[in-house]
């Protein structure tokens, strides 16, 4: 059933004619997305995505904090004023915005060109590199010249730290006392893919995700889209065109790449096996886009960037451990995963992710 602001607006963004819309996947979770919709009038399609306050949520709310990485504005802000020309000129580009409509009810229709095709998820290794070196210049530029802080837009700040105080804003069901329960170890997925030295590793990398997340405050700061994932990326004439815009913010140089090459294989969306190579690919491919930019810094604060992302996904651990007795094992859009397959990847996603926290560990001179 297409509501009457969207049958409005459709007409508005796309002419006269019959409506179809397909509603399509997204967090659910997420206050701040009321829905997103494929829209087609007469052959013609665009992207209807609203946006709402979302304050009234148990979940994960929205937020009216301009710095709040949940500030509910922020991405239609992103698109009246376009991002910075450092992202422009580097080859990272917004889908064309073809209307926003401020509706009675307080959302926003936000209408985007259809962008949908050629995304981040079945890109070759040697493609994935080519992006990450248009990031590499574009976040490189924003580390130089900060004046993008003192835009238009309220960029978010301290996001990471936010995400993991915030437990509802990733899943319902995140117990962290069963990190410490032996017998949710000793069920047979888990058994049967966290070997106990993989198990202890982690636990070492839940214990000590605030410790990490703390290290980025002393790397460089650059504008960072903060949910960089294949699904919101794409390609488009030679362009990088990035969608969900909603978290962006001040974030430390290396983080993007690391949230980009972790959350590649949670969903499924590419075997955990490319892991090593699509790790290194990135990053050195937004190393050489850095150097273009004209930042001189070290690269091993950029490699320290990247690995402290491992922290992010330390919330998944306990969820992991309870579905893991029942029967939900979904990914994300609400696909049902073969559960032995899907544990399996996500604990080849944790030996990488416990590698980069040690790496981390070395690189600051920690044990």
């Amino acid at each position: 059933m297409i509501d009457a602001d969207l049958h409005t607006e459709a007409h508005a963004v796309l002419g006269d004619g019959a409506v179809r819309a397909t509603r399509l996947a997204h967090s659910t979770r997420t206050g701040v997305t009321a829905g997103v919709w494929r829209v087609e009038v007469g052959g013609a399609t665009a992207i209807a995505k609203v946006v709402s306050p979302g304050v009234d949520r148990a979940d994960w709310r929205g937020s009216h904090d301009p710095r709040n990485y949940r500030y509910w504005r922020r991405e239609p802000l992103v698109y009246d004023a376009g991002l910075p020309e450092a992202y422009v000129t580097a080859g990272v580009e917004l889908p064309e915005r073809l209307g926003s409509f401020h509706r009675a009810d307080g959302t926003v229709g936000l209408w985007l060109r259809d962008v949908s095709g050629d995304g981040g998820s079945g890109w070759s290794v040697g493609r994935t590199r080519e992006h990450a070196r248009r990031l590499g210049i574009a976040q490189g530029r924003c580390a130089l010249d900060r004046s993008w802080l003192d835009g238009p837009v309220p960029y978010s700040d301290g996001m990471l730290r936010d995400y993991l105080d915030t437990p509802e804003a990733t899943s319902p069901d995140i117990e962290w006392e069963r990190l410490e329960d032996a017998a949710a170890w000793r069920t047979p997925l888990m058994r049967a893919h966290f070997d106990d030295a993989l198990r202890e590793a982690v636990l070492r990398l839940c214990r000590e995700r605030y410790d990490l997340v703390a290290l980025g405050g002393h790397l460089p700061t650059t504008l960072c889209h903060h949910d960089l994932w294949p699904n919101n990326l794409f390609e488009r004439d030679g362009r990088t065109v990035a969608i969900d815009w909603a978290f962006a913010g001040a974030g430390w140089i290396g983080g993007d790449i690391g949230n980009f090459v972790s959350d590649t294989a949670l969903d499924l969306l590419r075997p955990s096996a490319e892991l090593p190579a699509l790790d290194a690919a990135v990053f050195a491919g937004y190393v050489d886009g850095l150097r273009e930019s004209g930042w001189t810094g070290d690269p091993g604060e950029v490699r320290l960037g990247m690995c402290l992302l491992a922290a992010k996904w330390t919330w998944l651990v306990p969820v992991m451990l309870k579905r893991a007795a029942g029967d939900d094992h979904e990914v994300y859009g609400g696909r049902a995963a073969d559960p032995d397959k899907l544990y399996r990847e996500r604990a080849e996603v944790f030996r990488m992710l416990v590698s980069w926290a040690a790496e981390a560990r070395t690189l600051t001179g920690r044990r």
